[in-house]
């Protein structure tokens, strides 16, 4: 394994972490509060760094089904930080009684790049 696919998958681990933590209590919870965007925003950093770790290692844009599902899956993250920016910035209850819903759709897409490039990783086809 090299350097960068190593520490690429330290900072999609860390996403992982950081992004499961603020889903998961926010949407038990049902109460969006200024920590959650604050995890929110450290999984979209560290999905980042990992992904360009990855572009690094590969040197320029591949189109697989794992790339783009990674690729879709961090838009989706920018998308979500923002949205909890908004809901939390203007007080809205409805726009936060949707996000809950949408907060675990958007992680669960994501969850399917992590695993699949996990198996990519263990099984020798990442390096």
């Amino acid at each position: 394994m090299t350097p960068l696919i190593l520490t690429g998958a330290i900072f999609f681990t860390l996403a992982l972490i950081f992004y499961s933590i603020g889903i998961w209590n926010d949407y038990y919870h049902k109460k969006l509060k200024q920590w959650h965007l604050a995890m929110f925003g450290l999984g979209v950093i560290t999905d980042t760094i990992g992904t360009l770790c990855m572009y690094l290692h590969v040197g320029h844009l591949i189109f697989t089904a794992h790339s783009i599902s990674g690729f879709l899956g961090l838009f989706l993250m920018i998308f979500h930080f923002f949205w909890a920016f908004i809901a939390i910035r203007n007080n809205d209850i409805e726009l936060q009684k949707t996000f809950h819903r949408f907060s675990i759709l958007v992680w669960a897409f994501w969850m399917i790049s992590y695993i699949s490039g996990l198996y990519l990783g263990v099984s020798g086809l990442a390096g």
